[in-house]
């Protein structure tokens, strides 16, 4: 049978195709970042409301580092939180393009989730990101009581290149001497710059909103040393040993050309014993989770998502 979208996903490619927006590698980067805000505007409009939303910055070294908390009605004066990490391949997006799926995720879970503004390539390539997301962790863990989290049991989040700086954290503090998290979360992620693998070959050419090309340039960004992209904290598909992870659970989209990165990180995990949680969304493309307002898949995977991290946390 022939892969296609759902309906839902349909009209959404079509209402993009209609607005014939040039991709991002057509703009300088700091120019498609602005952009970035800009076009997932519509996305966020209507966003479902929360208890409390807070802008903090985090003292962290090597510079501080700019986070928004959100706290679901019902949530506990201290419980368990989500520390989540935006994608837009480590280039574009913000804390206000994924406002809307950290509210989702805070009310389908009923716990604090954290999002990191992390710095952006290229003007910080490889390892700046990943160091703002470690140093956020570290920073969050140290200073719980001031969110109203227990620090020992705190999960880590994220899609797409949020994905992979997700693992990456993961690792890192496996590696660094912690702290140790209870639950990652990661989905439809960037395992590797791997640009010659099926899913890209059928999902890559601009038509399912995330291309071969964009993946290029967004890669040429973040690590523009090509003897760093076998590093595993840049591409965690390289990783020798995932031994000591925490339960992770994994999603891809079927129309995304990183669908085989997952495929192909799943087995690497289970055979070190990480625990998995696997799950292929049909029918739709990357980015998905972004469009609440006209895809109800988007909703039942953010809950999902949302149900492993607080089935590990609670």
């Amino acid at each position: 049978m022939a892969v296609a979208p759902t309906p839902e996903m349909a009209a959404i490619l079509n209402m993009v195709e209609q607005e014939n927006l040039p991709p991002w590698e057509n703009y300088p980067h700091a120019e498609a970042r602005r952009l970035s805000v800009e076009r997932n505007a519509f996305w966020n409009e209507g966003n479902p409301p929360v208890a409390k939303v807070e802008d903090i910055v985090l003292e962290a070294s090597p510079r501080p580092v700019p986070v928004r908390l959100y706290v679901p009605e019902g949530a506990a004066e201290t419980g368990p939180a989500i520390i989540y990490l935006h994608g837009g391949g480590w280039v574009i997006c913000s804390l206000d393009t994924h406002d809307g799926v950290c509210r989702r995720l805070a009310n389908a879970s009923g716990l604090r989730v954290v999002s990191v503004d992390y710095v952006m390539a290229p003007e910080f390539p490889f390892p700046a990101p990943l160091e703002d997301c470690v140093a956020a962790v570290r920073a969050i863990h140290a200073q719980a009581e001031r969110f109203g989290i227990d620090p020992e049991r705190m999960a880590v989040a994220g899609d797409s290149a949020g994905a992979n700086l997700s693992l990456a954290t993961l690792l890192k503090l496996r590696d660094e001497g912690g702290p140790r998290l209870k639950a990652g979360g990661l989905i439809y992620g960037v395992y590797a710059d791997d640009h010659t693998t099926e899913s890209h070959r059928a999902w890559g050419g601009g038509a399912y909103l995330l291309s071969t090309a964009t993946m290029e340039w967004f890669w040429n960004a973040y690590v523009p040393d090509m003897s760093q992209r076998q590093n595993p904290y840049a591409a965690p598909l390289h990783a020798k040993d995932f031994s000591g992870l925490p339960p992770l659970y994994l999603s891809a989209a079927e129309l995304d050309c990183l669908k085989d990165d997952t495929d192909q990180i799943v087995p690497k995990l289970k055979t070190t014993g990480v625990e998995v949680e696997y799950s292929l969304w049909k029918g739709v493309t990357h980015a998905c989770i972004m469009f609440s307002r006209m895809l109800p898949d988007a909703d039942r995977q953010i809950a999902e998502v949302a149900d492993f991290l607080k089935r590990k946390l609670v």
